[in-house]
């Protein structure tokens, strides 16, 4: 089922969209939603690349805390239940085991909070195998 979308732009900015569009043999609307198409898969893309990101580091605490062996089971347990119930809490008791360790905190741990399912990859690289390259 197709569906409408509409936006606001400037009378002069259509008008030359329209008439570079027309010169170059493209239909405008074709033009959005190839964009459009463009843009979702980038963001997708992207998500796919921080989930990665964070089962990456996961896995390099895990390393600096001297292997899955010596990663506290509890810790573990609590991560497991802050990622259903409180993202934010998640990401902070994290950060606190880099800091208390002096390691670099990576960047992308800080993206913990966007959704169970970024939690759960760094939870999984915490307790889990090395990733593959």
């Amino acid at each position: 089922m197709d569906a409408n979308l509409q936006i606001r732009i400037t009378k002069d900015l259509k008008e030359t969209f329209q008439q570079i569009a027309k010169e170059n043999n493209k239909d405008t609307s074709s033009l959005v939603r190839d964009w459009i198409s463009n843009y979702i898969a980038e963001h997708r893309r992207t998500d796919e690349e921080l989930a990665a990101d964070l089962y990456r580091a996961g896995y390099g605490l895990q390393q600096s805390l001297g292997g899955r062996e010596n990663v506290d089971k509890e810790f573990a347990k609590q991560l497991q239940e802050l990622s259903l119930t409180d993202q934010r809490e998640f990401t902070q008791r994290i950060l606190a085991v880099y800091i208390e360790h002096d390691l670099t905190i990576p960047a992308c741990v800080s993206r913990t909070y966007k959704g169970y399912a970024f939690s759960q990859m760094f939870l999984l690289g915490l307790i889990g195998d090395k990733p593959k390259d």
